[in-house]
């Protein structure tokens, strides 16, 4: 039987791993295929992923295109820059979906070649980088035009010489990023609302009549061109790596950056419109500067070229970076040379930026700014429509261990919708970017199949929905998907700690074998599930013979879902002398035995990766086998701090709900023991006299509980 593992990475029934600092190694499987790579560290919060949402998309797509796209359709530019908004918003879901499920350095790459296969994944990460290359250079391009307001230099050289300082400063490092890029799009955005409050009351109204200059042929065109302003979601992904509590900041950081991103895109388009003379607008590369210059004279060109420069430079330097992400991902995955996947002496992918920096370099040499935009945007929206089917597929392979922290509302009709507008807004673009799309699958193809095919033997979860219709499946996603969940550990509303403090404890008598221990838990836990015993003693020796019980040094987890099962409950059975079973070598000294409900995979895996995480830091062999007390083997796994039991002893007290009393909120009334009944409490709980309160929490919260519980008594 292949290898396999617990949401842990822990080796389960039938496998043999062992594990080191640096490697996995499994049975028949080379040690260096299954590297452990470094993670990035989770410092990025709101401000830092909301900034670097919005800095990018303020850059080119206000400050650049605005000219090029009145050009091809008018005032209707305004509504062009609505509808390319409204048509990203399902690639903006599905992305925020993908990045909460599997939050990895690589973004776009990553999620594709995970879904589709390695196949894609090549195809995907060379377009990824290739749009994020073109949109840097196309920003650096922006930048040397409000430069040469200042300096009278040729715009291209200026563009060039940007983009090698950007690559080198990259190569070095920048501390605090994240707080720099804050910075930047705080002081970008007090100046875009400068422009706005001030121009908008000079609007000329003549000036958006006609409103629709050409056919929908070219404003669908305009639609898409569009597109290239809305690619700094992309790097957003990208970094998700880095993002702390990736569940609630990444969607709600996109849709903020996304929000406001397209407000000041209407306003700002429409005091452009009204005061620029529609045949400067349409051959002008300076926009903002132009418009500034008519209500503000010079000082306001020279404010407006200030704001420019602070969002391409934001932008390139954000998108270069990101970009180099790229190549390195996929060299991690062995899709292109490992060459790239090394570190430079400032613990940066340099030969990864190297390589950027170059392609960059090409691109602002041979192309004009539209053709870079035009390029731009076909790749992207080709991305985009992939990463629309990438949410399809991940949620049709009914992989237990996908478990996204967000999910994408209407699935699968926005999906659907997203795709549709991928096919029908890419022809649009012209037959350059529709060849050069092409192309560029076709190499992928071709690249995959000649040189990466042969180095790496991973399927992704489409093979899981092949699976649903007789054929085989891949298991790797599913173990990186649970290795995820271990990393990201529980959910706020995740009650892990309550079912610790409301686990029954075991204490193995000598001599009782593996099915005894389960059949007295599943007789604990039916007295408390309201499920036959013998109904929880089938689900969980089922799952032991089929091999789905994880198994670490001297621990084990039987583990089961059952449809009847409300909630989690949780037995430890603490053994002194060692339990054997088939799938250890070892003694088996702490059981943790788990049952849920079948209609909740996702907290079913969280919960076992948490017990996983919990348990490393425990010497089963030795200190645990000395433990007699069942509230000291709980609170070995209990985290909050502090727990501590008070009596109800005063009648006054009684018949009041939990909701009446002033609890600390760090601090939660966990469990209520009644006679020999055990109580999950709510806001609405009674307690009575004799009741047995099980606090947990700070320790400082949980003392000032229990000494307000005294003063009541």
């Amino acid at each position: 039987m292949a290898g396999r593992t617990d949401p842990a990475g822990l080796p389960v029934h039938r496998s043999r791993i062992e594990q080191t600092e640096a490697t996995i190694t499994i049975e028949g499987v080379k040690k260096e295929s299954l590297m452990i790579e470094e993670r990035l560290k989770k410092h990025l919060k709101f401000p830092a992923v909301f900034a670097f949402g919005i800095g990018p998309m303020l850059s080119s797509g206000i400050f650049l295109l605005p000219g090029m796209v009145f050009a091809k359709v008018g005032p209707a530019s305004i509504l062009a820059y609505l509808v390319a908004g409204v048509l990203i918003i399902p690639s903006l879901l599905s992305k925020a979906e993908l990045a909460t499920a599997m939050p990895r350095a690589g973004g776009t790459y990553y999620f594709l070649d995970r879904s589709m296969g390695p196949m894609v994944g090549t195809i995907a990460g060379i377009g990824t980088w290739l749009a994020l290359s073109f949109k840097s250079a196309f920003d650096l391009i922006g930048l040397g035009a409000y430069l040469v307001i200042f300096l009278a230099l040729p715009v291209k050289p200026v563009a060039l010489a940007l983009c090698v300082g950007f690559g080198a400063l990259s190569i070095t490092g920048v501390k605090n990023v994240g707080r720099l890029q804050g910075i930047l799009v705080a002081t970008l955005l007090g100046l875009l609302v400068f422009f706005i409050a001030r121009g908008i009351f000079q609007v000329d109204h003549s000036h958006f009549t006609p409103f629709f200059l050409k056919g929908s042929g070219s404003f669908l065109g305009a639609v898409g061109f569009v597109y290239v302003g809305f690619t700094g979601l992309t790097k957003v992904a990208s970094m998700a790596e880095e993002v702390d509590n990736p569940d609630r900041i990444l969607p709600l950081g996109m849709l903020a950056a996304l929000s406001v991103t397209m407000v000041i895109y209407m306003l700002a388009m429409y005091v452009i419109i009204g005061l620029v003379p529609a045949a400067d607008l349409a051959h002008t590369l300076t926009p903002f500067a132009d418009t500034a210059r008519t209500f503000m004279g010079d000082a306001g060109v020279i404010v407006m070229a200030v704001a420019a420069l602070i969002a391409f430079s934001a932008s390139a330097n954000a998108g270069l970076t990101s970009a180099s992400r790229y190549p390195l991902a996929m060299s991690r995955d062995r899709l292109i040379s490992t060459y790239f996947r090394k570190l430079g002496r400032f613990h940066t992918p340099a030969r990864s930026i190297i390589l950027t920096t170059g392609f960059m370099v090409v691109l602002i040499m041979a192309l004009s700014p539209e053709g870079i935009a035009k390029l731009a945007s076909a790749f992207q929206i080709l991305i985009f429509g992939l990463i629309n089917l990438a949410v399809i597929v991940m949620r049709e392979s009914k992989i237990a261990s996908y478990d996204p922290g967000f999910r994408s509302i209407l699935y699968p009709w926005l999906q659907i919708i997203g795709i549709l507008s991928t096919v029908i807004l890419i022809p649009e673009l012209g037959m350059l970017p529709v060849i050069a799309s092409g192309t560029i699958v076709l190499v992928g193809v071709l690249w995959y199949i000649y040189y990466a095919q042969k180095r790496v033997a991973r399927g992704g979860a489409m093979f899981q929905v092949f699976q649903r219709l007789g054929q085989a499946a891949s298991t790797q996603v599913d173990r990186e998907l649970r290795q995820i969940l271990r990393e990201k550990g529980l959910r706020k509303e995740d009650t892990f700690e309550e079912s610790i403090i409301t686990s029954d404890v075991l204490f193995h008598e000598p001599g009782q074998g593996m099915n005894e221990v389960l059949e007295e838990a599943s007789g604990r836990m039916a007295q408390r599930m309201g499920i036959a015993q013998d109904r929880i003693f089938d689900g969980l020796n089922q799952a032991n013979r089929l091999g789905e019980t994880p198994v670490g040094k001297n621990i084990a987890l039987p583990h089961t879902r059952l449809e009847e099962a409300e909630s989690h409950h949780l037995v430890i059975v603490h053994s002194r002398d060692g339990i054997s079973i088939e799938a250890s070598e070892e003694p088996i000294y702490a059981l943790f035995i788990l049952v849920g409900p079948r209609d909740d995979p996702g907290r079913h895996l969280r919960f076992l990766a948490e017990l996983a995480n919990r348990a490393e830091g425990i010497d089963f062999a030795g200190k645990w086998r000395q433990i007699r007390d069942a509230d000291e083997i709980k609170s070995q796994f209990v985290r909050t701090g502090e727990v501590v039991e008070i009596f109800v002893q005063s009648p006054a007290l009684a018949g009041k709900k939990i909701r009446e009393f002033q609890i600390h909120e760090d601090c939660l009334i966990a469990l209520i023991t009644r006679q020999t009944e055990m109580i999950v409490p709510h806001g609405d709980t009674h307690i009575e006299v004799g009741d047995k309160l099980t606090l947990i929490g700070e320790e400082a919260a949980v003392r000032e509980v229990e000494e307000y519980f005294q003063n009541l008594q």
